[in-house]
């Protein structure tokens, strides 16, 4: 599907826009997949699922995520909900930390359902917390209502550019998603030491996460430059549980 866009108040024609580097130029990124796209913060309610198990097994590490209502953003931009195009991210639909897919220690859970419901992006994360302690971080920091926010990755198919009569300054009218992440985990080591004292996080899984990273950073090529900036986020938090 080509890329479109149209100038609001020209009695709805849309034009072909000859590629997406002459409307967003240096905010296009290189997505998971490999193509040019677009990366934004979507504030999000966020809410233990109704509990579910499989089989004999415990209930699942579930989250309800309520996202994208059109609302306008930081950049003057809105999100039309029903352009949201779902297909592709189904057919993977990884839930990553910070949009980092280079290592699975950043694999946070999956979608086990994304669509869209009364006029949001609605999704289903079932956290991988048995087996990534960064996982069981960020889901009891979301549970706690620590984080607030998911960031998501698309391609911006239609769009409609604002004047100086409308509050926004583009509105997307339909995009294709690629990928849905966590904001950055741990990347405030105060609301992690916030957690902490407040009973929803335990010093232990803190610790876990630090000696977690500091594996992988000795695993990697080259001594896992990559994960440096993790590794000294997840220090400064263990100085900051060890002051309270």
């Amino acid at each position: 599907m080509k890329a479109t866009v149209r100038q609001a108040g020209g009695g709805g024609r849309e034009s072909v826009a000859p590629d997406l580097e002459s409307e967003f130029g240096g905010r296009l990124v290189t997505l998971s997949t490999g193509q040019a796209g677009l990366r934004s913060a979507l504030a999000v309610r966020a809410r233990p699922a109704a509990p579910e198990a499989e089989a004999g097994g415990p209930e699942l590490p579930l989250m309800d995520f309520l996202a994208s209502d059109a609302t306008l953003d930081r950049a003057g931009e809105v999100v039309a909900p029903e352009g949201w195009r779902l297909e592709n991210y189904r057919r993977n639909p990884v839930f990553q930390n910070a949009h980092h897919y280079d290592n699975i220690l950043f694999t946070l859970g999956r979608a086990t359902a994304v669509e869209v419901r009364g006029g949001h992006l609605w999704l289903r994360v079932q956290f991988a917390t048995h087996i990534n302690p960064l996982a069981r971080m960020a889901y009891e920091l979301y549970r706690g209502g620590f984080l607030r926010a998911v960031s998501v990755g698309f391609i911006p198919l239609r769009w409609e550019n604002g004047t100086e009569r409308t509050a926004w300054r583009r509105r997307f009218l339909e995009q294709e998603l690629l990928e849905v992440s966590a904001v950055p985990v741990p990347a405030n080591p105060n609301a992690l030491a916030l957690a902490v004292k407040a009973g929803a996080l335990g010093r232990a899984e803190v610790q876990a996460v630090e000696e977690l990273l500091q594996l992988t950073r000795q695993a990697l090529p080259g001594g896992g430059a990559g994960a440096e900036p993790w590794l000294r986020l997840a220090a400064a938090t263990a100085r900051l549980l060890g002051a309270g």
